[in-house]
């Protein structure tokens, strides 16, 4: 039986743990996001399959330490969390004016290759580019 004594204590223990969950939660910034995005084949992410089909793609920083997500969502739930590799650019003039996709498929890995661009009047993370390999599932 807790006492009045362990009570008071609680308190500040549920305090801190929601003060975590909301640091961690706070340090996801959408860069961009993408509607209805055709994925043209199905991908094998964390132990699951994920139809082909349309998605939306949000583009996510974590500032520290510097790394990018990306959120596969479908009608508003998410999916999945893929995480991507810095790609910068070799000048950074090459950044185009509105963001952009790019998708690629190595067939010789059996890999779908995402390059997303922020571009280059994206506030307030302008000019990054990640990428992210997801992993094609056997058809």
């Amino acid at each position: 039986m807790i006492t009045t004594r362990g009570k008071t204590a609680l308190f500040p223990f549920f305090f801190f743990i929601l003060g975590l969950a909301f640091q961690l939660a706070a340090q996801m910034n959408p860069i961009t996001r993408f509607k209805n995005v055709p994925l043209p084949f199905a991908l094998h992410i964390q132990n699951s399959i994920l139809p082909k089909g349309e998605y939306d793609l949000e583009f996510l920083r974590v500032p520290n330490p510097k790394a990018y997500y990306l959120r596969i969502m479908k009608k508003g739930r998410i999916l999945h969390l893929v995480q991507g590799e810095d790609y910068p650019y070799a000048d950074p003039k090459e950044a185009p004016r509105a963001p952009k996709l790019h998708m690629s498929r190595d067939t010789a890995a059996n890999l779908l290759i995402m390059v997303m661009e922020s571009g280059a009047y994206t506030k307030p993370y302008a000019k990054i580019r990640a990428k992210y390999s997801i992993a094609c599932a056997a058809e």
